[in-house]
């Protein structure tokens, strides 16, 4: 008989995972607070006084940008690209391309006004307040959104199977064999930003695990599509995204290490000593990085367990030998590098501790050992988890994190949530956005999450898949388009070409040949477009593959 999946309880059912935690806690609090990353106070210091130097209001420009928001030198590096940064005066982490509108701060007359909109839409009416002052968005970023067409219900809550428009392009890596499960990547949608992808080289990576009936106060539409116990004996590791409830969940976290689920856990800075002081996480199974930081993982084969090689800094040129030594170590072991890279968001889990802990997505990419290849070198294969991000309407972040980590085999990418826009946009990405984030970190193939499980913002439950696929066809009718106009143009002025040449009297040979250089011309340009666009939507429960087309029923 099928085991019955349910919620993890907050009560007293779970008061024995409570205690263990606890109990964690005490026995290593003091080794805990040994290992413990602590922030050094000359870092602070040095801040301030690089923070003078420039100033602090009015526009920057940087590397051509205008950043219209305070910001320091020592937040970008010397190619532009942002670095973790911290307000000089606070402390606090920051979004070194927007440190104000995008630090989660939007104050408790917004909140109200989002809550009670009605009222707020009522003292507009008679002109006690201006309720359009807070909405700067300009129509012509937004896709315009049909509210009487999106709220039908999903098509993907109706079909038997989830829909995915699969599109077959140059992107698809022509080399790979699909019926050889060990190169491809395999990813399951849990729910919400909880996924479970298996890697090739027999590596095993959740990110943000949630298995709970509440985030916070908000109450989950329907139970997770697995359970603990339905995960593999032990996660090589946990990637954490951010401290928000919905993604930073105790009673998931204490299920994990109660159960031994989990070898290592892959975080941001601040969130070590969160999992070490309120779970009772082992400080020896936590990695903490910063943005662009690395850490490499290895096995000797499919059965061992993952050992850390150390911690990469692959954009740090000081560091370069370094990390090409490490390569060359573990050239016959499969190996996993988590790189930690920007997001747009901001934290908080109580009303005092905002953006004292960093936000981040990350890159993965899984290599298996030479002797699983046929080539050589041996093939990697990349997914990037997006977790919590807004779409800079004018930085190029994600761009920046396709030129660096990118192309992706796979990507996981949020798509709800961002409703009404004037609250949401700094934090989330609505599905136009989503499309933009896959195309600017160059994924060949994404995967839509955060939505659907938590009510969080007030878009319909239905509205997210609707749009997203509504804008991944009016994109590819785009690409399409430009590519039979560049054929079209291509074709004519090789016609003209042609009748030139006949009409000077040149030899049929060197027609020939005018004729084959314009066809290859003419691919050379359809190939600069934009690949189409490939954005799938899967039911919680279902499985997707980086290789194939392959969705599969749970």
């Amino acid at each position: 008989m099928q085991r019955k999946i349910g919620y993890i309880s907050r009560g007293k059912n779970n008061i024995v995972s409570h205690y263990n935690a606890k109990k964690r806690i005490y026995t290593r609090r003091k080794l805990a607070r040994q290992q413990h990353l602590a922030i050094a106070d000359d870092d602070t210091t040095k801040g301030i006084a690089i923070y003078k130097s420039i100033a602090a209001g009015g526009n920057t420009k940087w590397k051509g940008i205008t950043l219209t928001e305070p910001a320091q030198n020592s937040w970008f590096d010397d190619e532009g690209y942002p670095k973790t940064s911290r307000d000089p005066i606070t402390g606090r982490f920051v979004n070194p391309w927007s440190s104000e509108k995008s630090n989660g701060e939007n104050g408790l007359v917004n909140f109200l006004r989002w809550k009670f909109g009605g009222l707020f839409r009522t003292l507009d009416a008679v002109g006690i307040v201006d309720n359009d002052a807070h909405d700067k968005t300009n129509p012509a970023d937004i896709q315009k959104i049909n509210r009487n067409a999106a709220v039908a219900a999903a098509p993907f809550l109706q079909a038997d199977k989830s829909i995915h428009r699969t599109i077959e392009s140059d992107t698809t890596n022509s080399n790979a064999d699909d019926n050889n499960e060990s190169e491809k990547i395999d990813l399951t949608w849990i729910g919400h930003s909880t996924t479970l992808i298996n890697f090739p080289g027999n590596f095993t990576v959740l990110t943000d695990p949630h298995f709970s009936k509440y985030a916070g106060y908000i109450r989950r539409n329907e139970p997770p599509s697995f359970g603990v116990d339905d995960l593999p004996n032990v996660v090589d590791c946990v990637l954490i995204s951010h401290d928000h409830m919905d993604h930073l969940d105790y009673w998931s976290i204490c299920e994990l290490i109660d159960k031994s689920k989990v070898k290592f856990w892959v975080v941001p800075l601040g969130i070590k000593s969160w999992l070490m002081d309120k779970a009772g996480v082992p400080p020896e199974h936590i990695i903490e990085l910063e943005w662009w930081e690395a850490v490499r993982l290895s096995k000797d084969s499919r059965s061992s367990s993952p050992e850390i090689e150390g911690l990469v800094r692959a954009f740090d040129k000081s560091s370069e030998r370094a990390s090409d030594e490490l390569h060359r170590n573990i050239s016959e072991k499969n190996s996993l590098m988590i790189t930690c890279a920007p997001a747009q968001h901001w934290c908080s889990r109580t009303p005092f501790d905002r953006n004292r802990r960093l936000w981040c997505s990350y890159a993965v990419h899984a290599t298996p050992a030479s002797s699983q290849n046929t080539g050589f070198p041996p093939q990697t294969h990349s997914f990037y988890f997006a977790g919590d991000t807004g779409l800079p309407p004018e930085f190029p972040l994600h761009h920046m994190i396709g030129d660096r980590l990118g192309p992706f085999d796979l990507a996981a990418i949020p798509i709800g949530a961002y409703e009404p826009n004037w609250f949401m946009r700094e934090s989330h990405c609505n599905p136009a956005e989503a499309v933009k984030i896959h195309q600017a970190v160059r994924a060949k193939r994404s995967v839509a999450v955060h939505f659907d499980t938590f009510d969080l913002a007030d878009e319909p439950r239905e509205e997210p898949p609707k749009l997203l696929l509504d804008e991944v066809d009016r994109v590819n009718k785009e690409i399409l388009n430009m590519a039979v106009e560049v054929v079209a143009v291509a074709d004519e002025v090789g016609i003209s070409a042609e009748l030139e040449a006949v009409e000077s009297g040149l030899a049929s040979d060197v027609i020939v040949r005018s004729a084959e250089d314009s066809h290859a011309t003419t691919e050379k340009l359809v190939k600069l477009l934009p690949p189409l666009v490939d954005f799938a939507i899967i039911k919680q429960g279902q499985s997707i593959s980086s290789a194939a087309t392959r969705i599969e029923q749970p």
